[in-house]
């Protein structure tokens, strides 16, 4: 199972493969795009300038190291959709960044899917967990479109992946496994996330009242687990108890949030993976390899495991 790293700047290029990247990805602002649309029509699901490259030198340098290291390099193009004035623009992009050799394009709004379909030959197009493809019919949408890559929602239980995944044998699947838990279904979710300070609204203590007189248990259960959130640090999610679940299902990818972060937390976050990777590998006691992970998570986060932050809650266990 390989580890994908997001990367800011060229300078994490070495860091990161030295501690065990197979695969990075990152964003990138083109000048044209600045100039015709606000800051807050996102290109690529960050509103915030650390999260993006800073020129094209630096991404064409990062591209090249990658490709020195036998690593590709995929281009964040994720927002939920583009309008009719934008959509031209991203195309003759996505020809520059084929030209300057990115091997992939993150996406998820499908009319960019179809506008790309067979114009870049040997470009890898992904679809971004903001695609929400949750079931084998949205994937097999998407593929009929051109997918050849797809992000799992945050949301899904492994055993639906492995489902899924069994449908599409030619499809490559990855997953979120560290960092950046969503407390809600992305793919649906319409806040917007434009704090300078990368506080985002289901961050913010709210409470939701429910209309009529009786709600259910089902909807009472719901607004109690929303209402958490505000006390929960959704930069805590984690996954590395369900590690060796996600290898048997022969997962391709596991993927780590952190466009933005500093660069120490990055490389830790890929050092963690690795060793855990590994651990999967030598230690065939689930019951011992779970005690690991979870004291590894209170290490890595200095805090316990919560069913909120645990991207696989079906392997939870409370300490």
């Amino acid at each position: 199972m390989k580890i994908i790293s997001p990367i800011d700047n060229r300078a994490e290029v070495e860091p990161l493969l030295e501690a065990g990247a197979d695969e990075l990805y990152g964003g990138y602002v083109p000048p044209e795009w600045r100039q015709r649309f606000s800051g807050l029509a996102s290109i690529n699901q960050r509103t915030f300038e650390a999260a993006q490259i800073d020129s094209l030198d630096d991404l064409r340098a990062i591209v090249d190291s990658a490709h020195s290291a036998g690593v590709p390099f995929s281009l964040t193009l994720n927002a939920p959709f583009y309008s009719d004035d934008q959509l031209p623009l991203i195309v003759d992009f996505v020809g520059e960044m084929c030209q300057l050799g990115v091997d992939g394009v993150i996406l998820a709004d499908i009319a960019l899917l179809r506008s790309l379909k067979g114009l870049f030959a040997g470009l890898e197009l992904h679809a971004s967990t903001l695609a929400h493809l949750g079931n084998s019919g949205a994937v097999r949408k998407f593929v009929d479109e051109g997918i050849s890559r797809v992000i799992f929602p945050r949301h899904i239980p492994v055993a639906e992946m492995k489902s899924m995944m069994q449908h599409f044998p030619d499809i490559v699947f990855d997953a979120f496994l560290l960092v950046g838990k969503c407390p809600n279904t992305e793919g649906l979710c319409s806040f917007h996330h434009s704090s300078s300070d990368r506080v985002w609204p289901c961050e913010i203590p709210y409470r939701i009242e429910p209309e009529g007189e009786m709600p259910s248990p089902e909807l009472l259960a719901a607004i109690e687990r929303q209402n958490s959130w505000s006390q929960t640090n959704r930069r805590h999610g984690c996954g590395l108890c369900a590690i060796p679940a996600l290898i048997e299902a022969r997962l391709s990818g596991a993927k780590l949030v952190g466009r933005g972060a500093p660069t120490p937390q990055k490389v830790n976050n890929v050092v963690l993976v690795r060793d855990f990777i590994g651990l999967a590998a030598s230690e065939p006691d689930f019951d011992r390899y779970r005690q690991q992970a979870i004291a590894a998570h209170k290490k890595r986060f200095g805090s316990p495991c919560s069913p909120n932050v645990c991207y696989y809650p079906e392997f939870y266990r409370a300490e």
